[in-house]
């Protein structure tokens, strides 16, 4: 069973509605215990808990975004509580915006090219493109968002649909949006992102004046507030966005045009850090990739909160539109994928060792690891090699603590890793910026770039001492080392002092 039922329908209607950067973590469990009463991120938490602390997550939930909860379960069925075992992730694996938005619309991740936030044309054709040219959709497929990048990602002037995002002005002449316009203008002038009641009146005076058959909101404070360290107003936009939802799944049915033929979809871009992490997303942050996915609305099955299902992913969300309107989509890289079904399920597949690595003779001679801190204007281990040595000595741990300036440095720490029972280990590298890890010498993980990222490996550990080695540097703005172990009865996210001994 597909998202849809509407095979042989030559006149649905679809209304899609994104979220920039709102987690799983929110959306299924309401406020986050471990951030709802940080005064780092919060004004006021006695006001934030009246206004959305609860006993229990599903009471939380309904507090934050009622109409969810309220509606959606009954009406379709909603995908990505990972602590309900029903996993969704973005498949690309960078974990930011653009890449997100391209995965999304386009059916693929392409990694080699999507790979930054500019606001520049999507080589990949996007599945609203290939709508536009049908003739049931030509002419009545539109979109509005808050952030300007994401009318490149869905190429809305190539493909010859109307768009509107952040400061620009809106494409119906109402009088309402020419007054959200003018309002706009005298708050925001000229910005790449406005604020979400903005997009929201865009959307509401398009619907009921011109009537698209496909349309696309993209709303993104809930990014923006996140990134700020807001946690009380990134809560708050969630609350609001749920009214965005309410007040135009209600405008629509009440309308002739729109009224019980029109399906529903959500979703968001990418998740967010755990923690006070939740500020930041990227490739170097592991659950960042975590997402989500709703619909309701005609043709879609009532299974509610599903369980138990997956691993979904971002990049069927294009064959999900395609399904959906009845039309043809191949991804530019040829690969089909087939649309969102809540009763697919597939076992995991166990990990398989891509190597095996024995214990190294060493004589420890205290805990911790050695470094070698260097500044420059880097960009590549290379060049942070080249650059003079500013400090050296002995850190507990790996992390950034030893930096002299906040950002143009790099460190380099060697030592000894101790394990304790041999087996079967997901190791893994995260880093803002650039890095290069050895295993016994070996080079396990190279993601030497700007903006760090992830990788892991599946590798055989003998029980004892084993040499690593990272180097690493820091261009400028976010900063971030983890260097992961999992498996054998631990889970650590960051390789803790006592594993560490330096030589």
């Amino acid at each position: 069973m597909l998202v849809s039922c509407n095979k042989g329908d030559d006149d649905p209607r679809l209304v899609i509605i994104t979220f920039d950067g709102l987690r799983w973590q929110e959306l299924f469990s309401g406020a986050d215990e471990s951030l709802v009463g940080d005064t780092r991120f919060v004004s006021n938490p006695e006001a934030l808990k009246a206004a959305y602390w609860r006993d229990t997550p599903e009471e939380r939930r309904e507090a934050l975004m009622p109409f969810v909860w309220s509606y959606v379960p009954q009406h379709g069925y909603l995908i990505g509580n990972r602590d309900k075992e029903s996993m969704m992730t973005v498949a690309n694996t960078m974990n930011f915006s653009y890449p997100g938005y391209s995965e999304m619309f386009c059916g693929w991740p392409d990694d080699e090219r999507i790979n930054s936030n500019d606001p520049n044309p999507n080589p990949n054709t996007s599945v609203l493109e290939v709508a536009n040219r049908d003739p049931r959709y030509k002419g009545s497929v539109m979109m509005y968002s808050s952030w300007e990048s994401i009318r490149y990602a869905v190429n809305n002037e190539r493909g010859g649909f109307p768009g509107c995002v952040a400061d620009e002005k809106p494409y119906v002449n109402t009088v309402g949006a020419r007054v959200l316009y003018e309002i706009n203008q005298w708050q925001n002038g000229k910005t790449e992102e406005c604020p979400d009641y903005f997009t929201y009146g865009y959307a509401l005076e398009t619907l009921t004046s011109a009537h698209p058959k496909v349309f696309y909101v993209g709303f993104g404070d809930p990014d923006e507030f996140a990134h700020a360290g807001e946690y009380d107003r990134y809560l708050q936009s969630l609350n609001e966005g749920d009214t965005y939802i309410r007040r135009i799944v209600e405008t629509c049915e009440a309308d002739p045009f729109y009224k019980g033929k029109t399906t529903y979809i959500l979703t968001c871009d990418h998740g967010r850090g755990l923690g006070p992490k939740f500020t930041g997303h990227g490739g170097n942050i592991r659950p960042s990739r975590e997402t989500w996915f709703i619909a309701f609305g005609k043709g879609v099955p009532v299974k509610g909160e599903t369980t138990h299902n997956g691993p979904f992913f971002t990049k069927q969300f294009a064959a999900t539109i395609a399904d959906i309107l009845g039309i043809e989509f191949t991804p530019d890289n040829g690969e089909k994928c087939e649309p969102f079904n809540p009763d697919f399920y597939k076992e995991p597949e166990a990990p398989v060792a891509s190597a095996s690595f024995e214990a190294v003779e060493a004589k420890p001679k205290g805990r911790g690891l050695r470094y070698t801190y260097y500044e420059g204007d880097i960009m590549s281990v290379p060049q942070m090699l080249a650059c003079p040595v500013k400090a050296q000595g002995i850190t507990p741990e790996f992390s950034t603590a030893v930096k002299k300036t906040e950002d143009h440095f790099g460190i380099v720490f060697e030592g000894l890793m101790k394990i304790e029972k041999g087996g079967l280990y997901l190791l893994s590298s995260a880093t803002d910026d650039g890095s290069i890890f050895f295993l016994d010498g070996q080079k396990l993980f190279d993601i030497d770039r700007d903006g760090g990222g992830y990788k892991g490996a599946w590798i055989n550990l003998a029980p004892g001492y084993h040499r690593i080695q990272l180097q690493y540097w820091e261009n400028y703005g976010g900063e971030n080392i983890e260097i992961g172990l999992d498996g054998e009865g631990i889970t650590y996210e960051n390789l803790p002092a006592s594993m560490l001994f330096y030589e």
